[in-house]
């Protein structure tokens, strides 16, 4: 897997042609994974759009094998939103993809855009969508960050409590 992430928040615009720039650092990313474009999906959690490369498609797909495509509910369950519902996309010479109108209007897209970068996959928001997803997940980090920290306290805590006082001489320590 490729040590290249798709990290940082961009702003964009969506042309009147249905046409994003996909910020250029992501498309070196891309050129990483031997991505000849950009795979685009719904969401399956929030009104946004998905987006990654070749690796999370081959990594998503090799996931799927354990599971039998004739008779596993389970894989056409797990396969379809990615197979049929990502679109590979070219990106033209100038780093726009063409969004099909169905993406643009299940992420609810207008003018301006946002690139949400989460690491293997990216995101594309409507901004003022996106603006409280933001500040909640902001909140629900800092709130796993506070559990993660009370619980690395209690466990602190309880090996002062269970270790042994330490000895005192004899004769030292008295008046």
């Amino acid at each position: 897997m490729s040590d290249r992430r798709f990290i940082t928040t961009y702003a964009g615009t969506l042309d009147s042609k249905g046409r994003v720039c996909i910020p250029a650092v992501w498309r070196q990313v891309l050129a990483t994974q031997n991505t000849t474009g950009v795979y685009v999906s719904p969401s399956l959690d929030e009104t946004s759009l998905t987006g990654f490369g070749e690796e999370m498609m081959t990594s998503e797909l090799k996931r799927l094998e354990g599971l039998d495509p004739l008779f596993s509910g389970a894989y056409n369950d797990l396969a379809a939103p990615l197979v049929s519902g990502a679109s590979s996309l070219p990106i033209d010479e100038n780093g726009r993809v063409r969004l099909p109108d169905e993406l643009i209007e299940a992420a609810g897209l207008k003018d301006r855009v946002v690139f949400v970068g989460v690491g293997a996959k990216f995101e594309i928001w409507n901004p003022e969508t996106y603006a409280p997803v933001k500040a909640q997940r902001l909140a629900n980090a800092k709130a796993e960050r506070a559990a993660r920290i009370a619980q690395e306290n209690a466990a602190r805590a309880a090996l002062q409590a269970s270790a042994p006082a330490p000895a005192v001489p004899s004769g030292e320590g008295t008046p």
